[in-house]
């Protein structure tokens, strides 16, 4: 009873003090005290007792506070009264003051008004720049304030003499003592413990995180000409491998994987928007410099609160918020593109003459005679005998891109951050580009003291123009350099080596591209939530969010109908080349996504007890819908409208899904419900532990929801009294975790349910009918992938100045989704018919370490970092085989990565017939010159049981560099990145001569021939045929590299010369992204080592640009 008693008695005397401490604004003159009293009480919740005959007595008030707390507002409006007052609950009760008290009164509450002032100043970090959103406040008081974008700051109602202090993240707390104008530059703190650090559903200080967390500095994924924000992480963080795809406009997202394969599907983390899930290509689209920070969940400890999504780990985005005096800020760049790479295509002569050698080797005549080859070789007519480089008639060398970003933020009631962005990109290819429009608002309103409300609302426009035909780069890699492009006479070429060539004219890639249609899209991407949080009392905050995501998608495809090119040599229509049908295709894909959620948390200190506690409910249900019409025969090209074209059925096509494969209908939900809790002692025993149970419409009723639960503990070493005399050790902690997730990426919306394939046609009563055929077949017993995580790590500070962080780390991931094998194959299904059954098991185990050293030496700043990944990945369990079946040049194998290549292992060349009779048999009739394969069960017989494990394509060893410095205004930084421990298989028109018709690259030059018998040439005896083209580990390669992915220059104009302009600051730079490349595979002369494995493609990109950032 006597505990009850004193913790009533404690929470009243709290909500007494919070209130008292309360903020009022006011702002009158010469106004009676009574209504100032009635202004006091609607801010302050708080009733004034006084009677009317006291209030006679009384001055009239002139006040001017913002922001002040209430005990501040009642000395400033008692100044020079006859009256006092006193607090009783929430009435402040006013009586006249005894005339004895008064003159000594009067002294006092002078001196004490005399003393509040207004602070105005400018917070700068060790470069002279302005930090926004630094802390400042009144030491001892619930008084503060932050500062704006540019760094500056107002206070009011602070007291001459007060302490300030001011903090920053990343920077040591600074104490000064108030004046009406300070100008503050902080230290940088190395102590990164001290941070801030965004984690689901809410922060926490990085002192307090038990788990794998890892933060990315937006100082590097700023003013770059990047065009995605995928790409812009790459090299930034360990235990997190970016491929930065190539790929023509809109398609050059990259990919993410965090810590490895975990299964034998889709690897992709979790994406979460300020509290949202969104898709990878929404996050990718995001413009960096609407970036607060980006978090990066790892071990289940981290990302099992939210649940079945989380197993590939999480990312999370904070956008910007505004704050105090409004700030316009304007940023830009202007860059260029050009390759990084290009195809490095033999010429007409030497394609001649190996063509002329692989016809040799294979016992056939030469097509180039003597005479022919010396045309080609004179280049005296290229009517006849062109020298063609194809790249260079599709691809300009150089292309603009550019980015304009205007935000304004600011606020104290309301706090606002606006922004619009247009990004602008033209490909190499001519006609063709890409423009984006993005808008962003983020508000929070505080309506009153107890509740506020925010809102974070994003659109995303990307227009897609193509005034040309859309041609793929396989095409481009099979034109030979002995075709004619465009003859003299203007017609489009006809001629190859000297002869009319209607099958070759037909595939001229820049005839296509000039003449073969047009081809536009655009999507339409809307992230919205509105999020309102009420804060009953101190500790307790009780929110309810509700968003809504959209996409849509349109594309508009004509190809034209052309008429036959008109032979150089003939002077005649070429039938070959004409192109009887136009076309039009257009495609329509939406999608939404709605989310209501419903959170409680509670946050308690009691002495050097820390509790946190949160718990919540949700519910998401998504929709997508597609469908495809292709109609033909229109009168002409110039058409856009579908009913425009020919209505016979025969011309008309409706499909419910695109080209790609996206499926047409979709509908899935989830509900959940989840809870954490966190407790610390003093700072040096932490404890978090959380759970989430999720229940998703893609499982049978009885199979639909699962728990996943998590805990991870710490130890803050440094804080032991035994520590205390170690200077150099700053902070120390060591973490362990461990958790379970399950995994629904690889799970189709309808996969417990039978399905059927629409659009079939069947023979009915001796006519054709439409109708549908058996697809996949259901499993009524599916269940989640179920991944286990453990997690050991180190965080350390030495001699604050080098900071730590390594983890070790295991991931198990069981129930791996599989076609189900106990299916015979003479039932006829394919594996996508097949049900899925929860077979398989993979292991991963790694660890991950990053390093930071922050400098000073007099005015020059520098910070050195870098990150190293090693993962071991391996699979154990494939329900009870020991492999699956092959799929192209990868196999899943007890004991082997996922996704291994599989192939057979070369042993070089042949060098003679003695060499080949020496030999194990081998298929296809080998000759010398041809690769060697090795018989690996010794069986004398290459067979299929002779290939083997050979490497993977996803890299197992990852690291990043980060080096950056300033002085006197200049900045220089410099990010790097690299990968080792992986493998690329070129094939096709990527690395095989002839193949279809292809061109051949320069590199075969250095191949096997009767004269040069090397059982290590680059490339085998020159055919037109696949007689090597077979899956060995020739066509592999080292795809190891290092490469510089930004380098930037910038200058900031010391404020002092803005100051006349009104002008908070400028910045001007120059930045370079992908500069150089250090390959590990000397062989890779021409080929980019982030591109695909097979085929040509679009190059990946190189930029230079120039930027402002531009602050008011």
């Amino acid at each position: 009873m006597k505990l009850a008693t004193f913790l009533l008695v404690a929470s009243i005397l709290q909500l007494h003090a919070a209130s008292f401490a309360q903020k009022i604004s006011l702002s009158v003159k010469n106004e009676p005290l009574s209504k100032v009293f009635i202004q006091v009480s609607k801010q302050s919740g708080y009733d004034f007792l006084v009677s009317g005959s006291t209030l006679k007595k009384t001055n009239p008030v002139t006040i001017d506070v913002k922001n002040v707390p209430l005990e501040d507002v009642l000395i400033s409006i008692f100044k020079n009264q006859p009256i006092t007052y006193a607090i009783e609950t929430n009435t402040i009760v006013i009586k006249e003051r005894p005339k004895n008290m008064v003159s000594n009164a009067k002294s006092e509450l002078s001196t004490a008004i005399n003393q509040v002032m207004e602070v105005s100043g400018t917070i700068l970090d060790e470069t002279g720049k302005g930090v926004p959103g630094a802390s400042i406040k009144v030491k001892g008081k619930e008084l503060g304030t932050s500062t704006d974008e540019s760094g500056n700051f107002k206070l009011a109602g602070v007291t001459d003499g007060a302490i300030l202090v001011i903090s920053y993240i990343g920077y040591q707390t600074t104490e000064v003592r108030a004046s009406a104008n300070v100008r503050i530059t902080l230290s940088p703190l190395v102590n990164t413990l001290e941070d801030v650090v965004v984690v689901a559903y809410g922060t926490q200080k990085k002192v307090n995180l038990s788990g794998a967390v890892n933060t990315v500095n937006t100082k590097t994924i700023i003013n770059r000409p990047v065009t995605s924000l995928t790409n812009a992480l790459q090299g930034t963080v360990p235990g997190v491998a970016i491929k930065s795809s190539p790929g023509d406009l809109g398609n050059d997202l990259g990919s993410i994987n965090v810590r490895g394969r975990a299964n034998l599907g889709s690897s992709s983390p979790l994406f979460v928007v300020d509290g949202v899930v969104v898709t990878q290509n929404d996050f990718a689209r995001i413009n960096p410099n609407d970036v607060a920070g980006i978090s990066i969940l790892k071990d289940a400890s981290s990302s099992s609160i939210y649940g079945a999504r989380a197993a590939n780990g999480v990312i999370l985005v904070t956008t910007k918020k505004g704050n105090g005096t409004p700030t316009i800020s304007y940023n830009a760049y202007f860059g260029s593109q050009s390759p990084t790479y290009l195809p490095d295509y033999a010429d007409a002569y030497n394609y001649a003459i190996l063509r002329n050698e692989a016809e040799t080797n294979l016992n056939r005549t030469p097509l180039y005679d003597a005479a022919t080859l010396e045309a080609i070789k004179a280049q005296s007519n290229p009517d006849l005998y062109p020298n063609t480089d194809w790249y260079s008639l599709i691809l300009n060398k150089r292309a603009p891109m550019m980015e304009h970003q205007l935000s304004v933020s600011g606020g104290e009631k309301t706090k606002y951050y606006l922004s619009g962005a247009y990004f602008g990109q033209n490909s190499l290819i001519e006609g063709k580009d890409l423009k984006r429009y993005s808008l962003r608002s983020n508000t929070e309103t505080q309506v009153s003291d107890k509740f506020k409300v925010s809102s974070n609302l994003s659109y995303i426009r990307d227009g897609y123009k193509n005034d040309n035909m859309e041609i793929g780069f396989t095409g481009v890699g099979r034109a030979i350099p002995l075709s004619v492009a465009q003859q003299s006479n203007g017609e489009w070429g006809s001629v190859t080596a000297g002869k009319e060539n209607a099958t070759l004219a037909a595939a001229n890639q820049l005839r296509l591209l000039k003449e073969g249609g047009r081809n536009n899209y655009n999507t339409n991407r809307f992230i919205g939530n509105l999020n309102g949080t009420y804060t009953p009392f101190e500790g307790l905050d009780i929110s309810g969010l509700f968003s809504y995501n959209a996409y849509n998608y349109f594309k508009s495809s004509f190809n034209n109908k052309l008429d036959p090119i008109i032979g150089f040599i003939s002077n005649t229509p070429l039938e070959g080349t004409r192109i009887k049908t136009n076309q039009l295709t257009e495609s329509w894909q939406s999608s939404s996504n709605v989310l209501a959620q419903a959170t409680a948390g509670y946050e308690k200190n009691i002495e050097q007890h820390y509790f946190k506690i949160l718990a919540g409910v949700s519910y998401e249900k998504t929709q997508k819908r597609t469908v495809q019409v292709v109609r033909k025969e229109f009168p002409n090209n110039d058409l856009n409208a579908i009913n425009a074209g020919s209505t016979l059925p025969v011309n008309t096509t409706v499909r419910s899904d695109l080209d790609d494969g996206v499926a047409g209908v979709g509908e899935s939900a989830l509900a959940s419900v989840f809870t954490r809790f966190n407790y610390a002692y003093a700072d040096k025993y932490l404890l978090e532990a959380s759970a989430r149970n999720d229940a998703s419409s893609r499982f049978a009723p009885d199979h639909r929801s699962a728990w996943y639960p998590s805990a991870s503990v710490a130890w803050r070493l440094s804080q032991e009294d035994f520590m205390k005399d170690l200077t150099a050790v700053n902070e120390l902690k060591f973490r362990l975790s461990a958790g379970k997730l399950g995994n629904i990426n690889n799970v189709g919306d309808y996969d417990f349910y039978d399905g059927l394939n629409a659009g079939s046609t069947i023979i009915f009563n001796q006519s054709k009918q439409d109708g549908v055929t058996p697809g996949k077949l259901a499993n009524p017993l599916l269940s989640w992938e179920k991944l286990t995580t453990y997690n050991a790590g180190l965080d350390a500070t030495l001699f604050r100045s080098l900071t730590l962080q390594l983890d070790a780390f295991s991931r198990i991931t069981k129930d791996i989704l599989l076609p189900d094998p106990n299916i015979p194959d003479e039932a006829g299904l394919a594996d996508g018919e097949k049900p899925s059954v929860n077979l398989g098991t993979v292991k991963n185990k790694g660890f991950e370490l990053s390093l930071n050293y922050n400098g000073k030496i007099n005015d020059f700043n520098y910070s050195i970092g870098g990150n190293v990944t090693k993962i071991w990945n391996k699979v154990t369990d494939l329900g009870g085989a020991n492999e699956t079946a092959p799929n192209g040049y990868y196999i899943n194998r007890i004991g082997q990565p996922v996704g291994s290549f599989y192939m057979w292992e070369s042993e070089g060349l042949f060098v003679d017939e003695a060499d080949i009779d020496a030999h194990a048999k081998q298929p296809n009739n080998p000759k010398p010159g041809d690769i060697k394969y090795k018989d690996q069960d010794g069986n004398k017989t290459i067979d299929g049981d002779d290939r083997v494990i050979n490497g993977n394509d996803v890299p197992y060893f990852t690291y990043g560099l980060n080096l950056s410095s300033s002085y006197k205004g200049f900045d220089l930084s410099v990010l790097g990145q690299g990968v080792s421990d992986v493998k690329v298989y070129l094939e096709q028109e990527a690395s095989q001569a002839f193949f279809n018709g292809a061109g051949v690259k320069n590199y075969v030059l250095d191949r096997w021939t009767v004269d040069n018998p090397n059982p290590n040439a680059a490339y085998p005896r020159v055919t037109n045929d696949t007689q090597n083209y077979g899956l060995s580990s020739f066509w592999l390669f080292d795809a190891s590299y290092f490469r510089v992915k930004a380098i930037t220059l910038g200058y900031t104009i010391p404020k002092h010369m803005l100051d006349k302009a009104k002008i908070k600051g400028v910045r001007v730079y120059v930045s370079s992204n992908n500069p150089f490349t250090i390959r590990g595979d000397k062989r890779l002369k021409d080929f980019d080592p982030e591109a695909p494995s097979a085929r040509s493609a679009y190059p990946s990109l190189k930029t230079i640009s120039a930027g402002l950032n531009l602050t008011l």
